[in-house]
């Protein structure tokens, strides 16, 4: 689910570039290491747990997911806790479930992962929203 805060892009706005970008430099030299990457990030005002995520999701996906609700709430079932130690076990999870998929034979990743766990949720919360793929073919 998405929860507008309005208030977090005018402390980011705010921040100095040569601030941010020493900042991400030092977390990303951190991977693997995702604690210390997620601590790093969330040095800077406005830039929590999620939004720490979604930078890492861009960045590494092979590493670290995005930490939507409906993926915490089918992985862990609980999406409220968006601690470090939470989102920890989270990308514990869904690189375990990514491993385990990937054993067959195709690559995943655990931001594959996160991204099946989201559309189930959603497409079960909006089932009329759906559309097969002969209804998106007619439209072309």
């Amino acid at each position: 689910m998405l929860v507008l805060r309005p208030r977090l892009l005018d402390f980011v706005s705010a921040l100095d570039d040569a601030v941010v970008k020493s900042a991400s430099e030092k977390a990303f030299k951190s991977l693997p290491e995702v604690s210390k990457v997620v601590t790093e990030l969330t040095f800077l005002k406005g830039i929590g747990q999620a939004t720490a995520s979604a930078i890492l999701d861009a960045f590494s996906p092979h590493l670290t997911p995005f930490i939507s609700d409906e993926a915490m709430e089918a992985a862990l079932g609980n999406s409220k806790d968006y601690s470090l130690k939470q989102y920890l076990k989270f990308v514990d999870k869904l690189k375990m479930k990514a491993k385990e998929l990937s054993s067959e034979g195709d690559s995943f990743t655990p931001s594959d992962v996160e991204r099946a766990l989201w559309s189930y949720a959603v497409g079960h919360q909006h089932p009329n929203q759906i559309r097969t793929p002969e209804q998106t073919n007619q439209d072309v």
